[in-house]
């Protein structure tokens, strides 16, 4: 039985129905517009979808009938744009609204359809609801953002690679810490690792190195260089993934700035070294009072015994020649007594000298030692009465720093024993002179005088200690003691070069800036304190 072909006409016919049964069944819109683009036919699922029947949409424009409030104009004059070119439109975004006012997405494709003779007859457009994506994505990149914002306030980035794009980016957080302004461009953990200070590299790669070979979380802390030259400490931790090679770097790295963080640390860091350098200096001071305890101590038993015993031996004597009624034999030993206890005032001037010096502060001015050493010079050749005195004083002594009350108590003492020990020439000279020397000033005063071993030179500056035994030199032993504290207050030294009989040298340096510690500022200055003699 042989089948007889449909004609034409019920070919197309049949054809145009079940397409038209496809159409209507679809869950995509379809809109049919003409040249002009008003609307001829719509489907079942435009009208359920944007609540617009056919009859009520035929003969108008879509844009009449779905655009609102928030439709994009730049995206309507982009979709005009193509439709004018008759071009098909592909996957083409735009928020719409439906008969309602509700808003809802969509992706269009859009053919244009040509006559027989090639002009254009109408348009075929196929709309799909893509609202539930939209909300998702929407949802999707307010989640991101917030995520993004709670980073920020914990000054917390991220540097992450999707392995379906191979793409890297940076939050808007690792911008800020490299202080540079935000670009669509691919930024990688390479390339702020680059960022990384020249001198933290070697520990950086080492680091990484370690934590790829092993598998284990890199947790790396290292300064990165900003775009402005800026240091900021950055904390960068990430776990790698397993690849076909082993181990590679993470996918996801964490980058915290922990600039303050290790600021206070370093302050603390600073804080302590202060501390200790305190605690370094009051043991030197606990040291040294205990040394000066000792000294005392000998004094006390030894130097301060020989007056009292001279004073105790000759009162004995001269009661026994007041007794015997010899009143004008008692007048030696009268004159004795006076001299032990003015030795034994001078002791124990000195004593409290040396001692105030240890917790009096020092006020800190400009010294013109040229003018100390005029008015000392003037006062010893005074007291000097008829011997013969020269002078050899440099010219242009310099100005320093330091407290000038203490400074002319080093003066004081020097140019007394240099005058001292010299007193059995019948001419005595005393130079003075001053050399510049790095960081500081170094001054000298020479004498003609008796002299000393030179092996003995350190003795001198110890409490109650003397090289010479001849009662022609009068002294207690405390003030060079007194000079060698003052000059190492202000952060000098003293020493000494002499030969027996060939005359003796006292060096003295100065430094330029004299450093104060927390305990000598604004510490009370003791008034009327004796000068000493040595």
């Amino acid at each position: 039985m042989s089948s007889t072909p449909l004609p034409a006409a019920e070919d197309v016919l049949r054809r145009l129905q079940m397409l038209e049964m496809i159409v209507e069944n679809t869950s995509n819109m379809v809109v049919v517009t003409d040249a002009a683009r008003r609307i001829i036919w719509v489907n079942a699922a435009y009208s359920r979808i944007t609540g617009w029947t056919l009859d009520e949409c035929v003969g108008r424009r879509p844009a009449e009938l779905l655009h609102g409030p928030k439709t994009s104009a730049e995206a309507l004059a982009r979709l005009a744009a193509l439709v004018r070119q008759t071009q098909s439109v592909r996957d083409f975004e735009l928020l719409n609204y439906k008969r309602s006012g509700e808003p809802y997405w969509v992706s269009l494709n859009i053919q244009p359809i040509l006559d027989a003779t090639g002009r254009l007859s109408s348009y075929v457009s196929i709309q799909t609801d893509i609202t539930e994506r939209k909300k998702r994505e929407l949802l999707t990149a307010d989640l991101q953002e917030r995520l993004e914002q709670a980073q920020r306030l914990a000054r917390l980035g991220r540097i992450e690679h999707d392995v379906d794009t191979g793409r890297s980016r940076w939050t808007s957080e690792i911008y800020r810490i490299l202080g540079r302004e935000r670009d669509d461009e691919a930024h990688g953990a390479q390339a702020f690792m680059d960022q990384a200070h020249p001198l933290d590299r070697p520990m950086l790669q080492a680091a990484l190195n370690e934590a790829l070979r092993m598998g284990a979380e890199i947790d790396v802390e290292f300064r990165v260089v900003t775009t402005s030259g800026a240091l900021r400490w950055v904390r960068c931790r990430g776990v790698p993934h397993q690849g076909p090679g082993g181990f590679e770097l993470p996918h996801t790295f964490s980058v915290q700035e922990v600039t303050l963080y290790k600021n206070l640390i370093e302050q603390r860091h600073r804080r302590n070294e202060d501390l200790n350098q305190q605690v370094q200096m009051r043991t030197r001071q606990l040291e040294e009072a205990y040394g000066s305890l000792e000294e005392f101590s000998y004094a006390l038993s030894h130097d301060l015994r020989t007056p009292l015993r001279h004073i105790a031996g000759f009162a004995e004597l001269l009661k026994e020649e007041v007794s015997a009624g010899g009143a004008q034999g008692s007048l030696p030993y009268c004159d004795k007594i006076i001299r032990a206890a003015v030795q034994m005032r001078h002791l124990i001037d000195g004593m409290l000298s040396f001692a105030r010096l240890g917790r009096k502060g020092m006020t800190l001015q400009e010294v013109d030692v040229a003018a100390l050493v005029d008015e000392v010079v003037a006062t010893l050749a005074i007291d000097a009465g008829l011997k013969k005195l020269r002078w050899r004083i440099q010219p242009g002594l310099p100005k320093v720093q330091g407290d000038g009350v203490l400074l002319r108590e080093v003066w004081a003492n020097l140019l007394d024993n240099a005058v001292k020990y010299a007193s059995h020439r019948d001419t005595i000279e005393v130079e003075v002179g001053w050399r510049a020397v790095p960081e500081g000033t170094e001054f000298h005063v020479r004498d003609n005088g008796v002299g000393f071993e030179p092996g003995q030179a350190e003795r001198l500056f110890g409490m109650f200690q003397r090289l010479h035994a001849d009662p022609r030199f009068e002294g207690a032993g405390i003030g060079l003691a007194l000079v060698r504290r003052i000059v190492e207050h202000h952060g000098g030294r003293i020493w000494a070069d002499a030969r027996p009989d060939q005359g003796a040298t006292f060096y003295v340096f100065l430094p330029a800036q004299v450093e104060q510690t927390a305990s000598e500022e604004g510490a009370p200055r003791e008034e009327g304190e004796p000068h000493c003699d040595g």
